[in-house]
């Protein structure tokens, strides 16, 4: 596999610093609903804004480093500019790495919706994990925690996996991701 190129960190490093600041908007957003949801357990639903980076990324490069690299980059902003501060990176780290593991499995290949959304509930499973310790919810029951990582589950496989595809899938017949792997594979047909 090929290694990432100046031109695809460049493209990585100013979309994922667009997404940084969406995240942070995305946060009052997050504000408003969250006392509602927490109420019922369900706040979880709304965290697959905050996963989309490494799937994002991954499908349009399709190279490894690109999915971890766009989580991360996203996540620095966003850190610098909320605050979340340094519990951005940790959390970007925890969601990429399943991403950039399981495309690295695949040889950075397979790309249909199931993938996809494989790969945004990984991003789910590490983002709930980290919060499962940061948080504390080893202290609550069964319940409420199988609630909440199905809800997290549930937006993992909508946002990171479904709408970053379609996002994606948009951008390259805007003709906007001609230079990237996306553009070649979907020329080529794969």
């Amino acid at each position: 596999m090929k290694k990432l190129t100046i031109s695809e960190v460049i493209f990585i490093a100013v979309m994922g610093a667009t997404m940084g600041i969406i995240w942070w908007i995305y946060t009052f957003v997050y504000d408003i609903f969250t006392p509602f949801l927490k109420v019922f357990a369900v706040e979880g639903i709304l965290n697959g804004v905050w996963l989309m980076g490494g799937t994002f990324f991954g499908y349009v490069v399709r190279k490894p480093g690109s999915a971890i690299l766009g989580e991360m980059m996203a996540a620095i902003v966003q850190g610098f500019i909320s605050r979340w501060g340094i519990s951005s990176l940790i959390y970007a780290l925890v969601q990429g790495l399943p991403v950039e593991m399981y495309f690295l499995s695949m040889g950075y290949k397979k790309w249909s919706y199931k993938h996809m959304i494989v790969a945004g509930i990984l991003a789910a499973g590490g983002g709930y994990a980290m919060t499962f310790i940061w948080f504390g919810y080893f202290h609550m029951n069964t319940v409420f925690n199988s609630i909440q990582l199905g809800c997290n589950v549930i937006s993992g496989a909508i946002f990171p996996g479904m709408l970053a595809k379609f996002t994606a899938d948009k951008m390259y017949e805007a003709d906007v991701l001609n230079q990237f792997n996306i553009a070649k594979d979907m020329y080529s047909g794969k």
